[in-house]
């Protein structure tokens, strides 16, 4: 990890315009609150982007993979028929999409969550209901209270499963439960499992059979530290991927996009060797900030949150480290922080600079 590679380098330099803002002098910045594996990319992928960096004009293979194969890869990997899989250019535009593909008059969102779902919901002509997520329960999400929240003019709800921001992972049982209620509801549940590879808990793919009100949304560019690259897809029964095809841009995927994407299924070793690493690095950095005396809320992802001050997220940048902030209640005098491990050298300056501050 000491070499950054180039989607690392390209958001430093957007880390470290922040930082001068602030009057700190540039220097490499450590970014914290990026959910980008920070020991990524893998080796087997590292030719192809090295390739990407020299921006050749020709593919790295003259007989690229067309969709189909990939799509026929990815079938094969998940246990599925290829007409329920779509290759996607990435995990926004499936939000943005399916907002649009499906005009939902009322919406469902726990929060704190990504972004992107709350814009593309308030962007369109829906109603949004939040469900809240609060330190009294440790971020968890009750299935009783999100079901007891789809109601009858309820037809789509997002879940993101581990949670974004929280990390906190519905088991499975439950999310099935609450697939169940929806399709009593004639309610659509898109549950994104982007940040499942980081955790070794079991997802609903399987369940896409039984429910054609289920679609389960994929992007392992995160566990591979891949930002740029689409290696996404979706996972939803024929009806739903079609209504879906038909809004794909022509070029969906190009040719080193598909080639990434395909090498990607051979990375499940090094899949396994990041949970192990990034559980270790997690438990070193949690034992030290609840030494410290912070209130941490930890789930099953390597990332996880801790209450602090307002300010901090600014203190700590002009130390040259940047962390995620939420902070739901302004006027309460506290906010939350969402931390994703690095390195132990480099966690080790974290806790040196939050033991600083205090």
């Amino acid at each position: 990890m000491e070499k950054l590679s180039h989607s690392t380098s390209s958001r430093m330099i957007h880390l470290e315009k922040q930082a001068k803002a602030l009057g700190k002098p540039q220097k490499p910045t450590l970014d914290f609150s990026s959910l980008f594996n920070p020991l990524g990319p893998p080796p087997g992928i590292e030719g192809l982007l090295t390739k990407l960096d020299e921006d050749t004009p020709h593919p790295v293979n003259p007989y690229p993979p067309s969709p189909q194969e990939l799509q026929r890869a990815l079938a094969q990997d998940l246990g599925l028929e290829e007409a329920w899989i779509l290759p996607i250019p990435d995990r926004l535009w499936a939000i943005h999409e399916t907002v649009k593909a499906f005009q939902p008059k009322e919406a469902l969102l726990p929060q704190p969550t990504s972004k992107e779902c709350a814009k593309a919901l308030k962007t369109s002509e829906c109603r949004l209901k939040e469900l809240i997520l609060g330190p009294e329960r440790a971020f968890k999400l009750c299935l009783g209270e999100m079901a007891w929240q789809v109601e009858e003019d309820t037809d789509l709800v997002f879940l993101c499963n581990p949670n974004s921001f929280t990390g906190y992972y519905m088991p499975e049982d439950e999310v099935e439960a609450l697939v169940r209620w929806c399709k009593d509801k004639e309610c659509l549940l898109v549950v994104d499992e982007t940040f499942l590879p980081f955790t070794e808990k079991k997802g609903v793919v399987s369940h896409v059979i039984n429910y054609p009100n289920l679609m389960v949304l994929s992007d392992l560019s995160y566990i591979l530290n891949l930002p740029g690259i689409p290696i996404s897809h979706i996972v939803a029964q024929p009806k739903t991927t079609e209504k879906l095809l038909s809004r794909l841009p022509y070029q969906n995927l190009n040719p080193l996009a598909q080639e990434v994407s395909l090498a990607s299924l051979r990375e499940k070793d090094f899949i396994r060797e990041s949970r192990i690493l990034l559980k270790k690095e997690k438990n070193f950095l949690t034992k030290k900030m609840i030494e410290m005396g912070f209130s941490v809320f930890s789930w099953t992802t390597p990332y996880f949150l801790f209450q602090g001050t307002p300010d901090l997220k600014e203190r700590l940048l002009k130390s040259g480290m940047l962390i995620k902030k939420w902070c739901p209640s302004p006027e309460a005098g506290l906010a939350y922080y969402r931390v994703f491990p690095r390195t132990r050298a480099e966690n080790q300056q974290l806790v040196e600079a939050l033991a600083s501050l205090q």
